[in-house]
């Protein structure tokens, strides 16, 4: 008998979480993979789609899915409801944050009538999608259910933030972060190791850790730059190109981790650090800054005894980040 059955807990398979509904492979954070979370699609594409590190949905048209579609899924989610009672959706596809105000109100309010038991609403978002909302409409999305939203900040040095083609600079950076902060929204957010190449990274670790200081989200996650072929569009990063030409020369694995401590010796924001994704050879999570020192020890450990080439062997066998 399964320890499923044992346990008197059904399961659902985890087909049930993606299939023909979605228009690209489904995106998230790994924690958003629960049993009682729930996917929607309510955008495709990426609004922006031109970061230099990024494959994600290059080969999807940033578009807006019609509310008729929406709620035909909602219909397939309330149906999964009835097996495991769904306490979260998170929305797709790359940064479903993007759509106005109105739109995500509509849409929180279609959710939550197939889904009355729902708790919360989570979606990808760029910064840049906080242009258009100001923090009364930010504190009513989250009285609406709207909560740990997760946004791709990666870096806040203005130098890389050209380089890699973000769409904005660090004063919008800071002027969208202050938005969440003030209106109570919870979020997580990324910074990426490696980003600014061999030699670059203290500038960056230290300018981004500046950032996380003042606008204090709930969670930073770490990720490390990698220049992979995306097995769903065949494509590699347009950076991998200029690293190809000799143009820009990746970081070495062990600087990424001393960029790291770098970064975390200038991180001051009470916050959850975590270094699990599947980019980072060795991972580490820390509440900060109370288990600040122990986490400092363990990095600097990695970097003494780090073993460049394993983690370099690590790194050519991503085949997902």
């Amino acid at each position: 008998m399964s320890a499923e059955r044992e346990s008197g807990k059904p399961k659902l398979p985890k087909s049930f979480k993606y299939g023909a509904r979605f228009a690209s492979p489904v995106n998230s954070p790994s924690w958003e993979w629960r049993d009682d979370t729930q996917f929607l699609q309510v955008t495709t594409g990426c609004s922006h789609n031109g970061c230099r590190f990024c494959t994600f949905f290059k080969n999807v048209p940033y578009g807006k899915v019609p509310l008729d579609e929406v709620k035909f899924y909602l219909k397939y989610v309330a149906l999964c409801d009835k097996v495991i009672p769904v306490k979260r959706v998170f929305l797709q596809a790359s940064n479903a944050f993007h759509l106005s105000y109105d739109e995500l109100m509509e849409i929180a309010e279609l959710i939550y009538e197939y889904l009355p038991g729902l708790e919360s609403i989570g979606s990808y978002g760029r910064m840049s999608d906080l242009r258009d909302k100001s923090v009364e409409q930010l504190k009513s999305l989250h009285d609406a259910g709207y909560s740990q939203l997760f946004f791709g900040v990666e870096s806040a040095d203005d130098n890389l933030l050209s380089l890699m083609n973000k769409g904005y600079d660090s004063a919008e950076l800071y002027e969208a972060g202050f938005k969440l902060k003030e209106s109570g929204m919870p979020w997580a957010c990324t910074v990426m190791f490696g980003l600014g190449g061999h030699g670059y990274g203290f500038e960056h670790a230290v300018k981004t850790a500046e950032f996380f200081n003042a606008v204090e989200p709930d969670i930073v996650g770490a990720v490390s730059m990698t220049l992979t072929l995306d097995p769903y569009t065949n494509m590699v990063a347009p950076l991998k190109h200029a690293v190809d030409r000799g143009e820009f020369v990746e970081a070495g694995e062990v600087e990424r981790y001393e960029e790291m401590r770098e970064f975390i010796r200038n991180l001051n924001a009470s916050t959850l650090f975590l270094s699990r994704h599947s980019s980072m050879p060795v991972g580490f999570a820390a509440l900060l800054p109370d288990k600040k020192e122990e986490l400092i020890e363990a990095i600097t450990k990695v970097i003494d005894e780090g073993d460049e080439a394993g983690m370099k062997q690590f790194r050519e066998r991503v085949r997902e980040v």
